[in-house]
């Protein structure tokens, strides 16, 4: 039976017809019968990669699909067809009507390729093929796009289901009286599949019945393929959409001599790496493809597990945790542009907040065990399935007491903000920070730390720019412990002595954390054992 997939990409650029040209041809001479299909909406490149002289293969579309004037290329078992988006034609018009033909065809496989261009006709492909296939760059240009996608794609779904089911006032009430829960997509639809559970089923359906895989192009170290798996981990814990990891590609020179020469990849060399990553996507592809009609639909959604927060497994060991803590903190900030168009600086609040909370109940053996025993009582309900001591409204409360203290100061000539300041009038309640700090004494003394001390004291990042002049770099390599980032030891004192002094931190302290951190950044955080001067100083600074 003949599998339609759909191909796509946020982000021009990314190599989504060059690609799927080359699989096209691969596929091909394994034998396969393919139909390679050109809808991008600027009319697109794939005759290039075919070698065909022109891209008006045809002059309109056919009302049937047997008779489409399709053309032949130069590769046995490959057909291809061009200017599909003809006079505006809707694709997902068109697959709905060609359906009975097209599964009756000759092919094994038709490949649709959609161009860059996020659009409700290319939602409704999504939701007609039997995979799609999304072309990223791992660069946040590539996740920032991507990420207006995947929230338009969300959106999109949803309000087919209120307009279908009539669902838009339970939906509006759910925002209107749970909005501190709302800080992701996906407790949004947990919600909604409590108050309605007679459509819970359908609502469930706008995540579950999505089949997108990724492709990451243009893959060249370990740190993008990092940021590939976090990437994967933030769509899911936001919006809910488990995406598979189809393919790492990384580029060679075959690439540009390709397109140079308007010769396929695959014709230029039998063995190179470029091909040997085909035949990954191509079995990874065919195991989902096969695997569809054997995976069983959720009824409900359900809320996350401590360990899904996590990204996690259950059964994960203390040192898991202890990891993808440190990776969590340093991802949920508000500057972090994977995060773009995704979060408000109060969800990240929120989810800062629930993730530290989640980490002191994980990291306590009684506790975790209880848990573990009972897990299927707290997912009833999304109320029931955050910590006893996670008090969202408490939160709330902070975050905004952390906002009020931020005033603008001025604006450039565009109307931005140039800067925050927080007013003196709201420091006289300010917590302790020496009591914060004497919590923690006795850890090693790194970014982290500081944070934290920060975050629990109510200081916000950008006073501590505003007040002290560290840049923007300087201080989130100080923070996150980006050692090969910062200066000279002497200027990165100073600056963790000018931090700690915003913090309101006694002399006796603010020394002896500016003295731990370099000591800290010199030993690329492995903390030595105290010294006997050392201790001597810690103990007048926890006497002062």
């Amino acid at each position: 039976m003949v599998k339609l997939i759909a191909a796509f990409s946020p982000k021009g650029g990314a190599g989504t017809s060059m690609i799927i040209a080359n699989l096209s041809i691969y596929l091909a001479q394994k034998g396969k019968k393919v139909l390679l299909i050109d809808a991008a909406p600027n009319g697109g490149t794939l005759h290039a990669y075919l070698n065909l002289p022109t891209i008006a293969v045809s002059d309109e579309v056919a009302e049937h699909f047997s008779v489409l004037p399709l053309i032949s290329t130069n590769y046995q078992n490959l057909s291809f067809f061009s200017n599909l988006q003809h006079q505006g034609s809707k694709i997902s018009e068109l697959l709905i009507r060609w359906k009975g033909e097209m599964g009756q065809g000759q092919f094994d496989f038709v490949f649709i390729d959609m161009g860059s261009v996020v659009n409700p006709d290319l939602m409704e492909v999504i939701g007609i093929a039997d995979y799609s296939l999304m072309f990223i760059s791992p660069d946040f240009v590539s996740f920032e796009k991507s990420n207006y996608f995947f929230r338009e794609l969300v959106n999109y779904r949803l309000r087919n289901l209120e307009l279908k089911y009539d669902i838009q006032l339970e939906t509006l009430n759910i925002r209107r009286a749970k909005k501190d829960y709302l800080f992701t997509f996906r407790n949004l639809l947990v919600l909604l599949s409590q108050a309605i559970p007679k459509n819970s089923n359908q609502i469930a359906n706008i995540e579950t019945d999505l089949k997108i895989g990724i492709v990451y192009n243009g893959m060249r170290n370990s740190a993008d393929k990092e940021l590939a798996q976090l990437y994967r981990f933030i769509i899911s814990s936001s919006f809910g959409i488990d995406t598979d990891c189809i393919a790492e590609i990384a580029y060679s020179d075959l690439v540009p001599t390709s397109i140079a020469a308007m010769k396929p990849v695959v014709t230029l060399e039998a063995n190179s790496e470029f091909i040997d990553a085909l035949d990954d996507l191509v079995s990874t592809l065919s195991s989902r493809l096969f695997q569809q009609s054997s995976v069983k639909k959720k009824l409900r959604i359900t809320p996350f597990n401590y360990y899904e927060w996590f990204g996690l497994d259950r059964g994960c060991s203390t040192f898991d945790i202890n990891n993808q803590y440190e990776k969590l903190k340093k991802l949920y900030v508000s500057d972090n542009p994977m995060l773009r168009d995704i979060y408000e600086d109060s969800d990240l609040f929120i989810l800062n907040a629930l993730v530290d909370t989640i980490f002191k109940e994980l990291n306590d053996p009684e506790i975790r065990r209880e848990y573990d025993m009972d897990i299927a009582t707290h997912l009833l309900s999304l109320e029931t399935s955050f910590p006893d001591i996670f008090i969202i409204g408490e939160v709330i409360k902070k975050y905004n007491r952390v906002k009020k203290r931020e005033v603008l100061v001025k604006k450039d000539v565009f109307g931005r903000s140039a800067e925050k300041e927080v007013s003196s009038s709201g420091d006289g309640d300010l917590i302790d920070a020496n009591n914060i700090f004497n919590k923690y004494r006795g850890l090693p003394i790194t970014g982290d730390l500081l944070r934290k001390i920060r975050e629990e004291v109510g200081i916000s990042y950008e006073l501590i720019i505003s007040r002290t002049k560290i840049s923007n770099t300087v201080l989130y390599a100080i923070e996150n412990d980006m050692y090969n980032q910062l200066p000279a030891d002497l200027y990165v004192k100073n600056f963790v002595q000018q931090y700690c002094k915003t913090l309101k931190l006694n002399s006796a302290n603010t020394e002896f954390i500016a003295s731990g951190y370099i000591r800290s950044k010199n030993a690329e955080s492995a903390v030595p054992e105290l010294s006997a001067e050392d201790a001597s100083q810690q103990e007048k600074a926890h006497e002062s």
